[in-house]
């Protein structure tokens, strides 16, 4: 710095002045000081909000058959429905009744069928949808009479539309898998000591999809106009290849 080139001077100044001098100084370093960890700080809190990138858990792949594609006859409708998760088309929850995400590109169906079974392919739950009567994204939460998810085994879904015309009468058959982990405790004390506006980043950053991204949409349908919100959704979507649906509608999410 160039005022640490200049010359230095002895100058007799009284001793109490020089003091006096010397503390004042100390006095508005350490004022400094304290207002740059302020504002560091601040930072760290403003990356905290917006930081929203899910980081996909190590858990193996799930078996070939959840490729997420279209089955039936219905080709031409390709992007039709898209299910809201991880490429691997596997995501884990700490819910025993976890909610799903799916997007619907189009308005002209009425009910679509949930299904749910084990790993041996048992049959856990069914039900039937009712599809929202406009695009965009929707939500189902498996109800409490559903049997709970039980800790680490696999469980795959089924969500199919029916999509007939005059010429077809068959299905567009979406599918994935989720598996219920146990929080660690690590997760637990942060969970625990942080408020909940944070709590879809620390779902994200351990891994586990469906609480990161139910959190993220709660926020939303509380706090529509906040900005770092919207952002924290985007970044959380995008980070899991799912950039064309960022900006799509939320239909029943807020009413669930």
């Amino acid at each position: 710095m160039n005022w640490m080139k200049k010359n230095l001077y002895t100058v007799a100044i009284p001793v109490s002045v020089t003091f006096s001098i010397v503390s004042a100084l100390s006095v508005q370093a350490h004022s400094q000081t304290e207002f740059v960890e302020m504002q560091v700080d601040t930072q760290k809190v403003r990356i905290w909000k917006i930081s929203q990138v899910f980081k996909t858990p190590n858990r193996g792949t799930p078996p070939a058959t959840a490729g997420g594609a279209t089955r039936g006859g219905c080709k031409e409708k390709e992007g039709y429905l898209t299910s809201l998760m991880p490429k691997q088309k596997l995501g884990l929850t700490v819910n025993e009744h976890p909610t799903f995400f799916w997007h619907i590109s189009r308005s002209d169906a009425e009910k679509a069928e949930f299904l749910l079974l084990d790993d041996d392919d048992n049959l856990v739950y069914e039900t039937n949808l009712d599809l929202p009567k406009k695009p965009g994204i929707f939500a189902f939460t498996l109800p409490s009479e559903a049997p709970g998810l039980k800790v680490d085994k696999l469980y795959h879904w089924y969500l199919s539309v029916n999509c007939s015309s005059e010429e077809t009468d068959e299905d567009i058959t979406i599918e994935g898998w989720v598996e219920r982990a146990k929080p660690s405790l690590a997760l637990r004390i942060k969970l625990n000591n942080l408020a909940p506006k944070y709590h879809s980043k620390v779902y994200a950053e351990a891994g586990i999809w469906h609480e990161a991204i139910t959190n993220v949409a709660q926020q939303r349908c509380s706090f529509p106009s906040d900005s770092n919100i919207m952002l924290n959704w985007k970044k959380l979507l995008i980070s899991v290849g799912l950039n064309k649906v960022v900006s799509e509608p939320l239909n029943n999410i807020c009413k669930i």
